[in-house]
Parts: structure tokens; C-alpha cells; sequence
């Protein structure tokens, strides 16, 4: 009887583990030159230097729970999901704050709650692939940020 829970059991964590794929992905980030000299004629909008997002924390949220993942210092990320949709949101935008570029500047408070929908990654695991959507590959200048205003509003 006890062989019988025993492998019963076990047919149950091999089944699991069949359910799950591994997940790993080297995420970077491409820096733009953020020339402060307006006289410059030359202009770069194909940013040529990268940097790792590394030891970056993401909210994760899909159908079956919300958790932090954190990258490794090599900026991979790195973990083991079941097969699923996962959405990854930078910290600011998951506990709805104001990002750390717009914090002495005035903003547009729509277009910071349209942010706040809009994942940075989408993860989608299946059992043959692995499909990746990343939406924060590439840095914005600081006084690029699309809820960045001129003027402040009166709310």
C-alpha cells in the first residue's frame, strides 16, 4: 500500500513538471544619447550602446497569481512557469507611482494612468516555444517620457 502512494505521488510531480517549462532570457537595454546641445545637427535615434537590466525587480501577474522576479547581475531572467500568458511590470507601474524621471517634472496624469496598463514584458510559455514581447528594451532620454508636460495641470 505504501508503494502505491509512493508512486502515486510521484506520477503526480512528474505530470507537474511536464506542465512547466523553463524561462530564460537576457534582458538589456539599449542607452540613447541624450544630447543636451540643441546646435548639433547629428542627432543618433539608433542608440548603439547597451547596458544589462540588472538586479531590476518585475511584478509578474498572470491568471493564477502576482509574484516579484528580480534579474541576476548578468540581467537574465531567470525561472520556471506552466504553460500560460505572463505580464512583467517595472514596480512603478504595478503599485500605480510616479516614475523616477517625472518626479520633479509636471505630467499628464491620463496619459500616467494609460502607462500604468501597459505591461513591459509579455511572456507567452507554450509547450513548444517560448514567445517574448519586451516593451523596455529601449531608454528614453528623460525629457522624452510621453506624460512629460510643459505646464502643470490643475486636477
Amino acid at each position: 500500500m505504501k508503494y502505491r502512494i509512493l508512486i502515486f505521488v510521484l506520477c503526480c510531480n512528474i505530470y507537474n513538471y511536464a506542465q512547466r517549462k523553463q524561462v530564460r532570457y537576457k534582458m538589456v537595454q539599449f542607452i540613447p544619447e541624450c544630447n543636451q546641445n540643441h546646435l548639433s545637427k547629428k542627432v543618433n535615434k539608433n542608440p548603439k550602446h547597451s547596458k544589462p537590466y540588472a538586479l531590476k525587480k518585475l511584478i509578474i501577474v498572470s491568471q493564477n497569481y502576482v509574484d516579484t522576479l528580480t534579474t541576476d547581475k548578468n540581467g537574465y531572467l531567470k525561472t520556471n512557469w506552466e504553460y500560460g500568458t505572463y505580464y512583467l511590470f517595472e514596480p512603478w507601474k504595478y503599485y500605480k507611482q510616479i516614475p523616477p524621471e517625472l518626479l520633479q517634472n509636471p505630467y499628464d496624469k491620463i496619459c500616467l494612468y494609460e502607462e500604468w496598463r501597459k505591461e513591459d514584458l509579455k511572456i507567452v510559455v507554450s509547450k513548444k516555444t517560448i514567445t517574448i514581447a519586451n516593451n523596455i528594451i529601449l531608454l528614453e532620454c528623460p525629457d522624452k517620457h510621453p506624460c512629460k508636460t510643459t505646464q502643470v495641470n490643475q486636477q
